[in-house]
């Protein structure tokens, strides 16, 4: 009895860590779902970029983080088999979705490991990648409570690629939610300087879904979902 109550438990938080980062609905897009510990991706092999990244972040009193690995690596998953060097020389940063310090800190070094796979990463500019959007990612990971994000890349029609084949976003959103439930969204472009201030970015959920054709939150109830998503939620300061 003690041997099978201790399996029913281990199976729980499993379930819990595993399929827990998405809120009211995985996205509805043209992707192949692909489950992390602490995150699930929805992948496109055609834009060799995830379309959107999922995962729940809650506080912690003792967050650690393990030594970043000096590659990224190959998603087997994948069909596209996207590489570390595929970005390399190519002006661009490997740019986490799921990110390194909030999914290491809540979810472990495997879940770590699996930030720096090529299935969650995007071509992003340096000053967006190491200024405004890791601003973005600290301010989620350490200022707020418990809050499931989706973020991924926005692309327009006018296609551009690195020289590997992968497609450049134009820009990227976050969609911060909470379970009152509200939501915060953000559009931020690629040709960031890199010091604006991030309340500048705000825009509406509906605004997203515009750009992205990503349909999110879709188990809400509609007239819920459909107030909710069209409000431009103020920056906290």
């Amino acid at each position: 009895m003690v041997k099978s109550k201790f399996i029913a438990t281990a199976l729980i938080a499993f379930v819990s860590i595993t399929y827990a980062q998405t809120f009211h609905g995985t996205p509805k897009s043209n992707a192949t779902i692909i489950e992390n510990t602490g995150f699930t991706i929805g992948y496109s092999d055609q834009r060799m970029n995830p379309l959107w990244v999922a995962y729940r972040v809650y506080p912690v009193d003792d967050p650690v983080s393990g030594k970043r690995p000096s590659k990224f690596k190959v998603d087997q998953r994948t069909e596209s088999k996207i590489s570390h060097k595929d970005y390399t020389h190519s002006g661009y940063d490997r740019g986490h979705m799921a990110p390194n310090y909030a999914i290491a800190t809540r979810y472990g070094r495997e879940a770590q490991l699996q930030t720096f796979l090529m299935s969650n990463i995007c071509p992003q500019t340096p000053k967006l990648n190491r200024q405004i959007w890791k601003r973005l990612e600290m301010k989620i990971a350490k200022d707020m409570d418990e809050v499931w994000v989706v973020t991924g890349p926005i692309f327009d029609n006018d296609i551009e690629k690195l020289a590997s084949g992968v497609e450049i976003p134009d820009a990227f959103y976050k969609i911060i939610a909470d379970d009152s439930p509200s939501f915060r969204a953000y559009i931020i472009p690629q040709d960031v300087v890199g010091s604006e201030k991030i309340e500048q970015f705000v825009v509406s959920v509906d605004s997203i879904e515009n750009v992205t054709h990503i349909d999110f939150f879709w188990e809400l109830d509609d007239a819920l979902e459909d107030s909710l998503e069209a409000v431009i939620q103020v920056e906290k300061r």
